[in-house]
Formats: C-alpha cells, sequence, structure tokens
C-alpha cells in the first residue's frame, strides 16, 4: 500500500497539480458565468450539464500525460509495478475529486436557496460528467496524445447541442428536461470507457 501511496504523490505533484489548480480556477470563476441562486431544478441542471460537465474533461484526460514521454513510458515499463495499477491510483483520485467538485456546485446551488432533488442531480452529474471525461480519456489512452482526448471530449460535448437526439442514452444534457434514466447506461459506458483504455493501454506498453 505504501508503494502505491508513493506513486499517487509523485503522480499529483510532479504532473498532476496544474491540472488540479485549472480545475479549481475554473470553479472559483463559476460565480462570474453562472447564477447558483434561486434555481429551479431544470436550472440547476443546467448549470451541471453545461458548466460543471467540463471539469470530467479537465480531470480525465491529463491522467496518461506523463507517458507522452517516451522515455518516461519505458522506465515506468522496466519497473515492477504494473502500468494498469499506476493508472488506476490516477485513475480513483481524479474520479475522487471530481466527485467532490459534483459536490461543491450542488452546495453552492443549495446555499442559494435552489430547489433540486439532490440526490438525483448528484447522480445524474456524476454519471454524465464522469462519461463526458472517459471519452477523452479513452482517446487520450490509445492515441498517447492528451491534446486528442481534449478535442474528442469537446466535439462531443458541442456535438450534442444540435444533435442530442441521435444518441440516445448517451445523449449529454437529459436532466435539463427531467429525464435521469441515462445515468445507469451512460455510467456502464464509461466504466468501458476507461476500463477499454487502459487494457487498450497495457497492449501499447507491451509492445
Amino acid at each position: 500500500m505504501e508503494k502505491y501511496l508513493s506513486i499517487g504523490n509523485s503522480f499529483f505533484r510532479r504532473q498532476y497539480a496544474q491540472h488540479l489548480l485549472v480545475t479549481l480556477l475554473f470553479c472559483c470563476l463559476s460565480g462570474f458565468f453562472v447564477s447558483f441562486r434561486n434555481l429551479n431544478g431544470e436550472q440547476a441542471a443546467k448549470v451541471m450539464e453545461m458548466y460543471a460537465a467540463f471539469t470530467g474533461i479537465l480531470l480525465l484526460v491529463p491522467l496518461f500525460m506523463p507517458e507522452q514521454n517516451r522515455e518516461l513510458w519505458l522506465l515506468e515499463k522496466s519497473k515492477a509495478t504494473p502500468l494498469w495499477s499506476v493508472y488506476c491510483i490516477r485513475l480513483l483520485a481524479a474520479t475522487a475529486a471530481l466527485a467532490l467538485v459534483v459536490t461543491v456546485f450542488l452546495q453552492l446551488m443549495e446555499q442559494g436557496n435552489s430547489q433540486f432533488d439532490g440526490r438525483a442531480l448528484w447522480v445524474g452529474s456524476f454519471c454524465e460528467i464522469f462519461f463526458l471525461g472517459s471519452i477523452g480519456f479513452f482517446v487520450s489512452g490509445v492515441t498517447n496524445q492528451a491534446v486528442l482526448g481534449y478535442m474528442v471530449s469537446v466535439v462531443y460535448f458541442f456535438a450534442n447541442i444540435g444533435g442530442s437526439q441521435y444518441l440516445g442514452d448517451f445523449a449529454l444534457f437529459q436532466m435539463m428536461k427531467g429525464d435521469y434514466g441515462f445515468a445507469a447506461p451512460m455510467a456502464g459506458a464509461a466504466v468501458v470507457l476507461v476500463a477499454g483504455g487502459i487494457w487498450l493501454r497495457e497492449q501499447l506498453a507491451a509492445k
């Protein structure tokens, strides 16, 4: 356990700290772009789906970035600790950070006298935001290019603005319409994407 904590601590200090700071800045500036006061359920969902959703991209996509350095990737491959466990440590920490962000956003709205179903909105928001980030996570893992991961996630987000009717349960912005039935299939798809990204990353590392 101590070894894994050391691995996680090293990653956060050396490579991930700046991404956390960007996410923190994004959250701190949220008050200039969205209102947290006196919102109803649909308006609260809009805050989460149109603004907070980007935190999933900020937190999940860069988890493979250290290995974009080929020398570092080869060094990590030579160690006894399997790469998949290293990636899982990073993913668990990023998921915890994402859960905290969702919680903070909902708390801000509650303190602003907004009225909504907190449990349903938390679950729906977390699943949707995690799913959006997992798309970029998968692309980043397969291509070894975090920039492509960011681009694909952002393109998917904007594609939903005009084409969500073609994406079924995997369409974004459903909570604004009062529909929360997407949460389970979207969470399942996110798990498949992150697991597939890590597995394919392992296959690339084995070559």
